[in-house]
């Protein structure tokens, strides 16, 4: 089966944005989540070809969160959203977007990640 659609993970704080919408917008088939545990639970059965997870809006650790999706689909390309700029192994994602940055942005980095259509 084709996979179509993106797996956001991302919780919900006031001065943290959502980008699950603008994503919406843009055409893509988003699937979100606001809990990382639930988020991979569910990632094979979301027939995701990308994940998104906004590290800076959720309590548990993007890195946490990045080496479980790993454990569960070590092919999918992920885009981690941090607050501040760390060093991050490739191998735990293949983008790093730091806040603030336009929703463009993300969705230009989403569509360069994509699995090719």
């Amino acid at each position: 089966m084709k996979k179509t659609s993106l797996l956001v993970i991302e919780g919900r704080h006031a001065e943290i944005p959502s980008f699950a919408p603008d994503l919406q917008k843009k055409g893509f088939d988003v699937v979100a989540f606001q809990n990382g545990g639930q988020a991979v639970s569910k990632l094979k059965q979301s027939n995701a070809s990308l994940v998104v997870i906004n590290a800076a809006s959720l309590r548990s650790t993007g890195i946490r969160i990045c080496l479980s999706v790993r454990k569960k689909d070590s092919k999918i390309p992920i885009i981690l959203i941090l607050d501040k700029e760390r060093s991050i192994d490739k191998e735990l994602a293949e983008a790093v977007l730091v806040l603030p940055f336009t929703a463009q942005k993300l969705v230009n980095r989403v569509k360069a990640l994509m699995p090719g259509d």
